[in-house]
């Protein structure tokens, strides 16, 4: 993995990440996070922040093309992180907060109907 970006490098990659997934019809973006634990000093922690998008380099085993054969994925996956020292994590997350929000303006809205199963065994939909 390439070493820990800056804070501004962050959040540009993560714009244009966020932007280029929200133009495809499908795709995905895992944030995680965790802290960097020292075992030297009694201090806080800093954070790490990583950014990955769903791309692996494993073939897909349902996608083969015309001869029966399996391809790999040509696309390569994106990946990048930074560090937060505990003095600015209120900043950053302020920050992070809105660049996630106005990311997600382009996901399709979660279909909230329930479904029960009728006595025949079929599935019928109630309103909640």
């Amino acid at each position: 993995m390439a070493p820990p970006l800056s804070h501004d490098e962050f959040f540009s990659s993560l714009t244009n990440l966020l932007s280029k997934t929200s133009e495809k019809a499908r795709g995905s973006v895992s944030l995680t996070q965790k802290p960097l634990v020292d075992s030297a000093s009694n201090s806080p922690p800093s954070t790490l922040i990583r950014i990955t998008d769903g791309n692996t380099s494993a073939p897909n085993p349902k996608s083969a093309d015309k001869a029966g054969k399996i391809t790999k994925n040509t696309s390569s996956k994106v990946k990048f992180s930074t560090v937060v020292k505990p003095e600015e994590l209120e900043a950053f997350y302020t920050r992070y907060a809105e660049l996630c929000k106005s990311g997600m303006t382009g996901m399709k809205k979660r279909d909230r109907k329930r479904k029960t199963k009728a006595k025949g065994g079929a599935t019928k939909a109630v309103k909640a």
